[in-house]
């Protein structure tokens, strides 16, 4: 570390001894261009656009109302340049006056796509038309969702090889974000985000893990939501291996770049944005009411099945208690911006809260966030000085539920379990006090579920603070040298309070949980660019850099119990007259790398680019903690060429890759043998006991990266003088050296350790296709649409390893059953059990019997049917592959138009062929549950399984999770405001709505479904998700 900061010094010295020495030269004449920049059909003003002068670093980006300013411009005749995605590029040629100023005004015409544009790629810009690795492009203003709550709402749909699925419908929770296929088995299959530059850590979750109630906490919130989507002007996505490799070990997932709004060079500017919304079910489950409870119950009785005394047990209340839980819930959402500058100098600050309520009674999320951007240009625009920072404070009111239920569970898994003719509360009538009805005093196998949920109190908060500094400067016109340092800091704190009075709380008298947790990512980047002057065919930049990057992990918690009563919650830990054993913790990891690139292009036609990354990792072992990533591809441009047809296409281009990418994918220390101190290790010393060390792993000195190779095939292409454009693209992905546990030879104190070893594929085809549809005085429509298509395969597993099972089922018997299997030849997420073939007498569960033969291997060569056997009968020759979880493909369909003043926006989502595991339907779609007194799903009655066999996981619970989403609807009107507002420019109101339509036949609450289950690389299972809500926003914009 100590080596890097005396590089930074001397290279911040140089820099300004440089700049030193050309401020004496004499300063050359300028002047100031001025302008406005307008859309060409509706002539309203375009903000965000890039304005530049050409072979300068002379620019600044237009306002809200269009307008932009750049100093220090050269006197004489100089080329201006305005470019924005989705728009044309136009360019003027001004003549600057010495000391004085130009107008120009910019028409920009809606494009598709415009080969001309800048692109944010790594570590630098580059034309649309120079890049030749995989790169999709997300406009900020382009993507209407109703409030959108982080970046994943922006990206949904709208790229191709990107697949999000969101964690639940619960406010600010995360999403599984693919790029082309997870390349993972038990790390990371997340992508590296970059802002404005500088990574941002993807840590899965900002606060500690809470406690569980019941079964394992919910998936973690989402680590963007500390960003504002309305703070962002474009995401890029670099997807294959020859974009992302000049990140190297971090890229295997992809990389997501995100560029923030910039200040504009004009006069000050401000905007205020409202958003209202409204979020309430999209659909509900069908649960028994309780007069539909009694009834059964009564036939049940009168059958003999059930004893007479359960008529007894039955209140007389008919609650629906996912009425009771469920709610329509309230959305509010503040921006502010001010941006504004000088010649020199630009800035943009920006404030947000955002308070968003589950549509689950005592379930929400607040956000307060800032954010200040800034630039300044000195020594005649040879230094630029940057600065991006934000701070974001958000608190979270959790939910207590869970994704796997155990037999006691959260909210949900009461919401369905608790008997309907109960009531929700009682009232004394000695006291007349009322409280929350429960089955009985102390611990309860079920509770009332609105108790539960306004009784249990889990709140956590985050602190962020993300932010950069970066020094530019031109050494000579084609050398350019920068600095830049970044800080990602978050802080996160979670208490939670189980009550006395609770029987959620009654095991241990009250509990209460206190924990934090601090990560730390330091970042330092110098960086050379070399881009010479050529002949107008010929173009090369090259960039060298190095980056360090050390990350800094504390935790800390505290449990206590046995309270004396509720009154102080978790605020008083000391109260609790039993402590359990504190726990904390410190991780530090280092990533150091070199790195280079090589962009060359001739005539316009021929493109190349090379990158080359060094990067060398603290947590691995002694001799792999260095490893090299490459990445070469190129593209010819065919419609440039003089024996190209002019029709069909006017622009055909290939472009074909290769690169290696790198995933760090553990922790720190795992090389090492790790010890603790634990009851199990204290020895009698002479007549003292002393406390000793065990191992709690074993060592592995050759732990490596995983390493994925992938090959990128493209054609893009463009029609009707480019009004449409497209690519098809074709990738093939293979990761090596997965990180995986295996078994160590015994006798061993631990039984297994992490080692390099198995193999994964994805191949997939990629097509996409955007058009200018229509493009009238007063009616525009443009339109886009992307296909993805990605088959994961594992390879293999290594010596000795046929398959690893996963995925445990909940249910009563289920809790040992298997429902997926990682094996070789089958994707990961692949179903496996016994097939479902029907009932026998009695209301008895048939599944199929095979007969099979096997070569001298012990593989299976030929699978016979043989009959039914009921679950007793079942063998292991009877399990079966039943399906993956992986949709066969992705589309996204959107569209974007304007008449006159009003504008619209429409986008679909579908994913197709995965299949679900209805894990609620399992355990809630038998009568069995009325043997314990519990609720079931009204399908049930219907069901022909006795009620007194539990439900067994099969074929029949796995559903076809295939969906058509009609993901949000937009309709604007922009208008001026009247004069006596004052220095109002415009303004624009809108209606939106999100998760409107969903077609499908699933039978629960939502096909899209994420979880998070004991076993490696769960997906495709269903056990009662927070809803996905409907969504309707109405809002308005004024600039001033």
């Amino acid at each position: 570390m100590a080596a890097v900061r005396r590089l930074i010094l001397a290279l911040v010295v140089g820099l300004l001894c440089t700049a030193r020495l050309s401020a004496q030269n004499p300063v050359p004449p300028t002047g100031t261009i001025t302008g406005r920049v307008v859309d060409a059909t509706t002539q309203q003003p375009v903000a965000d656009v890039s304005v530049f002068v050409e072979g300068t670093r002379r620019g600044a980006v237009s306002g809200p109302d269009g307008t932009f300013t750049i100093g220090g411009v050269p006197s004489g005749s100089q080329t201006v340049r305005a470019r924005r995605i989705g728009f044309s590029a136009p360019v003027q040629v001004v003549a600057v006056p010495n000391g004085g100023a130009v107008s120009v005004i910019f028409s920009l015409d809606r494009q598709a796509a415009v080969l001309q544009e800048v692109v944010t790629t790594g570590y630098g810009t580059q034309r649309r038309l120079a890049i030749t690795g995989s790169v999709a492009t997300i406009d900020a203003a382009n993507v209407h969702t109703a409030v959108p709550v982080n970046v994943t709402n922006l990206i949904e749909g709208r790229a191709t090889g990107v697949q999000i699925t969101q964690n639940s419908g619960e406010p600010g929770a995360g999403a599984q974000i693919l790029i082309r296929g997870g390349t993972s088995i038990s790390a990371s299959n997340e992508p590296l985000y970059i802002i404005d530059g500088i990574p941002m850590s993807s840590d899965a979750s900002l606060e500690p893990a809470g406690m569980a109630i019941g079964g394992p906490t919910p998936l973690p919130r989402n680590p963007l939501n500390t960003i504002n989507p309305s703070d962002i002007q474009s995401i890029t996505i670099l997807k294959d291996a020859a974009a992302t490799a000049i990140y190297g070990a971090r890229a295997a997932n992809g990389v997501i770049l995100i560029e923030t709004k910039k200040g504009s060079g004009a006069g000050p500017s401000m905007e205020y944005e409202l958003q209202v919304g409204g979020s309430s079910p999209r659909k509900h489950l069908n649960v028994l009411s309780g007069n539909a409870y009694r009834a059964f119950i009564q036939q049940q009785v009168t059958l003999g099945v059930l004893p007479a005394a359960s008529l007894a047990s039955l209140g007389t209340a008919n609650t629906n208690w996912e009425d009771e839980l469920l709610r329509t819930s309230a959305t509010i959402n503040h921006n502010l911006a001010f941006a504004g500058g000088s010649a020199n100098t630009s800035y943009r600050a920006s404030v947000n809260y955002f308070d968003q309520n589950g549509i689950v009674i005592a379930n929400g999320m607040r956000r307060y966030q800032a954010r200040i951007n800034g630039t300044h240009q000195a020594i005649d625009g040879k230094l630029r000085l940057g600065l991006n920072l934000t701070g974001a404070h958000i608190i979270n009111d959790y939910l207590p539920y869970e994704e796997n239920g155990g037999f006691e569970g959260g909210v949900f898994i009461n919401m369905v379990n608790f008997n309907p003719t109960f009531p929700v509360t009682v009232t004394d009538p000695t006291t007349g006090v009322t409280t929350y009805f429960e089955i009985g005093p102390g611990t309860q196998s079920v509770r009332n579920p609105v108790a539960l949920a306004n009784q249990v109190l889990d709140k956590g908060t985050s602190d962020r603070t993300l932010g950069n500094m970066s020094a530019d400067y031109d050494l000579f016109s084609s050398l350019t040298g920068r600095v830049a340092i970044g800080v990602d800091r978050s802080a996160g704190d979670r208490n939670f309070y189980l009550p006395r009075s609770s029987p959620a709380g009654a095991t241990f008298n009250g509990q209460a949980f206190r924990s934090n947790r601090d990560n730390t990512v330091k970042t330092i980047q110098t960086l050379l660019t070399f881009h010479p002057t050529f002949a107008a065919s010929r173009e090369i930049e090259v960039i060298g850099g190095y980056e360090f990057g050390e990350t800094t992990l504390n935790e800390f918690g505290v449990e206590t119990r046995n309270y004396l009563t509720d009154a102080f919650t978790f605020n008083s830990l000391g109260s609790g007259n039993t402590v359990q054993p504190p726990y904390s913790n410190r991780s530090d990891a280092r990533l150091a790398s070199f790195f280079t690139r090589v962009a060359g292009s001739l005539a316009e036609k021929y493109f190349l680019t090379y990158s080359l990354r060094r990067d060398g990792y603290s947590a691995f072992g002694e001799g792999n903690k260095w490893a090299v990533f490459p990445g070469i591809s190129g593209s010819w441009r065919l419609s440039q060429e003089g024996f190209f047809p002019t029709r069909p296409f006017s622009e055909l281009r290939l472009r074909a890759g290769w690169g290696k990418q790198g995933n760090p994918g553990v922790a720190p220390y795992q090389s090492l043998i790790l010890l603790a101190a634990s009851g199990g290790s204290r020895y009698a010393f002479g007549d003292k006991p002393v406390t000793g060390v065990t191992p709690i792993t074993n060592p592995n000195p050759n732990l490596k990266w995983e390493e994925t190779a992938q090959t990128n095939l493209a054609l893009d292409y463009g029609f009707l003088n480019n009004r449409l454009n497209g690519s098809l693209e074709y990738y093939v992905k293979n990761t090596h050296d997965l990180l995986l546990r295996v078994d160590v030879p015994q006798p061993a104190v631990i039984s297994d350790r992490l080692e390099n070893i198995g193999r994964i594929r994805n191949k997939g085809v990629e097509l996409s296709l955007d058009g200018q549809v229509l493009q009238r005085s007063d009616f525009n429509m443009s339109a886009g649409f992307v296909f993805s298509h990605d088959k994961n395969t594992v390879v293999d597993l290594g010596p000795g390893r046929t398959f690893i099972p996963t995925s445990l089922a909940s249910g009563q018997g289920q809790s040992t059953q298997y429902t997926q299997r990682i094996v070789a030849g089958e994707p990961l997420g692949t179903f496996y059990g016994p097939v479902f073939a029907g009932w026998g007498p009695n209301g008895v569960q048939l599944f199929n019997h095979y007969t099979v033969t096997r070569d001298a291997n012990g593989n299976i060569t030929s699978r016979v049917l043989a009959g039914t056997v009921p679950s007793t009968g079942i063998a292991g020759d009877d399990y079966v592959v039943l399906g993956n979880a992986n949709p066969k493909y992705g589309l996204g369909l959107h569209t974007n138009g304007s008449w006159k003043a009003f504008d619209f926006s429409v986008s679909f989502h579908r994913e197709a062929g995965q299949k679900i595991f209805n894990n609620t339907a399992l355990v809630y779609s038998t009568k069995g549950n009325a043997l314990q007194s519990k609720n079931f799903l009204a399908t049930a009655l219907s069901d022909s399984t006795n009620i007194r066999q539990p439900a067994i996981y099969s074929s029949r619970w796995l559903e076809d999770g295939s969906y058509t989403r009609l993901q949000n609807i937009t309709i604007g009107y922009t208008f001026d405001l009247p004069r006596f507002v004052g220095a109002a420019r415009g303004s624009r109101v809108f209606f939106s709505a999100d998760n409107l339509a969903l077609w499908t036949n699933y039978s629960g609450y939502d096909p899209e479904v994420h979880t998070q289950l004991p076993g490696l690389a769960p997906r495709g299972i269903d056990y009662l998700h927070y809803p996905r809500p409907r969504t309707y926003t109405g809002g308005f914009r004024v600039a001033f």
